[in-house]
């Protein structure tokens, strides 16, 4: 029997969905025990034994001390370390805080915790991430296939296509000719055009392209008639404003 590659699963400031999609494997999960050890993840057997991993698999984002410590605790003993989900790739629903009014954000409580920022932030902002598992929540085709790449000794890249690419493939008319604000031609692909394929927008929850037209695209609802609020609601739902650029923090 070769060797199996030692696996973690950890959660952050999030919903934990992404954790959980883990079961929608059913019958594949048992093929991916033939392969991996997981040795930590609270949601099945709660253990947390602290030895070092082949690959530790996070989802969340960082938005306290107590994330940050933990992140970088899992980060100083695994080999590779995968952003499990939106939350952890691009910050997602936690960051729709980062794009508020600064009047408004002075106005939230923060009792619950003490923010590392007065911001939501990914991981790759305090540690090196080396695959992404993009989505909300993240697909269960992509979480075997980053397990089958890693456990070949292949770290897994990221393709940069669109969404619009996949919707090709599914023959989907396009959303915007219907007057729909869609924003696969700036998120990747990866979902296999789901939301579009159910006449449904795609919201950006994959991140977004390195070289998105996101000016262009804003021209374009603003040619269909969608309110100026929608416009930025929509492009600041999963990601941060690509119109207003901010200096990275490390």
């Amino acid at each position: 029997m070769p060797k199996k590659i030692k696996a973690g699963f950890y959660s952050l400031s999030c919903c934990e969905g992404c954790e959980i999609v883990m079961f929608d494997l059913e019958e594949k999960f048992l093929k991916v025990l033939n392969f991996v050890e997981i040795v930590e993840a609270r949601l099945f057997d709660g253990k947390h034994p602290k030895e070092k991993l082949d690959i530790a698999i996070v989802e969340g984002c960082v938005e306290s001390d107590v994330d940050k410590k933990h992140l970088l605790e899992i980060r100083a003993r695994s080999k590779y370390l995968v952003a499990f989900g939106a939350c952890a790739t691009i910050v997602g629903i936690p960051g729709i805080r980062n794009a508020l009014p600064l009047e408004m954000q002075k106005k939230l409580k923060r009792k619950a915790i003490i923010p590392v920022k007065e911001k939501a932030l990914p991981l790759s902002a305090f540690v090196k991430v080396d695959a992404l598992l993009q989505g909300c929540p993240a697909f269960t085709h992509e979480i075997i296939d980053v397990l089958v790449k890693i456990y070949h000794g292949i770290v897994p890249s990221l393709e940069e296509v669109p969404v619009c690419n996949e919707c090709k493939e599914r023959e989907n008319p396009c959303l915007l000719f219907e007057g729909v604000p869609c924003l696969g031609p700036v998120t990747y692909a990866g979902c296999k055009a789901l939301c579009p394929s159910e006449k449904a927008q795609c919201i950006g929850c994959r991140g977004f392209t390195k070289d998105g037209n996101f000016e262009a695209l804003r021209e374009k609802f603003q040619e269909m008639g969608t309110p100026k609020k929608e416009i930025q609601n929509l492009f600041t739902y999963f990601n941060k404003d690509p119109f207003t650029k901010e200096e990275g923090e490390k």
